[in-house]
């Protein structure tokens, strides 16, 4: 199993230092990480036996005996992500610096999504037989892979995801909601990880949905609720959710998202607030000065609108594979354009 080579503090940090894309000599390699020049021998030794490190050619220079030089092997592994799409299952596989491999989509098959999924997992293992992990985004209430309530989807409702697919694809799988998995993308590949906290709305035709990362790990409760901000309460009997899958009628659309802003606003105050794109709303400015109307001029967010929700997503859901890759530190990885997949 790819996640058991990853056991010791020292074997992190050679990983960390190969996987940033360095191509260096055992010599290099221990001064890097602070080991003696034996200790990062053997590990560079052991990870070649396991297919993680490669040889990259001697040292180049004259003089002396030239070193071997060595790099990470992308190929050691591969991780598989999924979501559900109108319906339809999407997946990507990514290697195990996280670029992206394949993608595609298939309806749901005889039998439902989770005999779905699982074919979906055991085609790609065919085609990558080092698949060691997956992540599955889910547009509902999860905690702890428990998917407590979801729309659309109702097989998937009050059953323990998470755990029905690890004994069943005998993979190391992580589920998470899918505003989660895109605040955690979103943030990446703005360089916001390091912020005490990142928010991301998006208002689709299932009805709003936030994100909200802090410290650089998403945030879910003990129930899953955080960021269901269809919950929050609307006009009349009305809550937020029941007021967008109406189509917003007799309401100010901007209004209607201002609200929402000024909702992550007071308990998270974000200097910077990520909105995705609706029919609704394409520009910041209206938005900005309708958080006005409810918030402090010096403590309303600078608002940014994105088109990228489903990039962000897709490259959060790939983040939480490969922290299942590398347990017990953090990855640290250069994100690419899932897009152009």
């Amino acid at each position: 199993m790819f996640t058991r080579a990853v056991k010791s503090a020292n074997e992190r940090q050679v990983l960390q230092v190969l996987r940033q894309g360095c191509v260096v000599t055992r010599q290099e390699l221990a001064e890097r990480c602070g080991l003696s020049f034996p200790t990062a021998g053997k590990l560079v030794d052991e990870l070649m036996e396991r297919g993680m490190v490669l040889e990259a050619g001697l040292e180049t220079g004259a003089g002396g005996r030239r070193p071997m030089r060595y790099r990470f092997n992308e190929a050691s592994a591969y991780a598989l992500t999924l979501f559900f799409e109108d319906g339809a299952v999407c997946w990507a596989v990514a290697d195990a610096l996280g670029h992206p491999v394949c993608s595609g989509s298939c309806g749901p098959e005889e039998g439902g999504y989770v005999p779905t999924i699982l074919a979906v997992v055991e085609r790609q293992r065919r085609a990558y037989p080092a698949l060691a992990a997956l992540a599955v985004g889910v547009p509902g209430g999860v905690a702890e892979g428990k998917v407590l309530y979801i729309d659309r989807y109702d097989e998937l409702a009050g059953r323990d995801l998470c755990a029905e697919l690890e004994q069943a694809c005998g993979l190391p799988v992580r589920v998470e909601n899918n505003m989660r998995a895109a605040v955690y993308g979103m943030a990446a590949r703005r360089g916001w990880l390091q912020r005490e906290s990142a928010v991301c709305l998006h208002l689709s035709d299932n009805g709003p949905g936030c994100g909200v990362l802090v410290h650089g790990r998403p945030l879910s409760g003990f129930a899953g609720l955080v960021g269901e901000v269809g919950y929050l309460p609307g006009n009349g009997q009305e809550n937020m959710q029941q007021m967008a899958l109406r189509g917003l009628t007799g309401v100010d659309p901007v209004d209607y998202l201002a609200r929402l802003v000024v909702s992550a606003s007071v308990f998270l105050n974000p200097e910077e607030l990520v909105v995705y794109e609706t029919s609704y709303l394409q520009n910041a400015d209206a938005l900005e000065q309708a958080c006005r109307q409810y918030l402090p001029a010096q403590a309303a967010p600078r608002i940014h609108i994105s088109r990228e929700y489903r990039q962000d997503y897709l490259t959060g859901l790939t983040r939480l594979a490969m922290d299942l890759l590398y347990p017990g530190g953090e990855w640290e990885g250069k994100e690419r354009n899932h897009a152009e997949l």
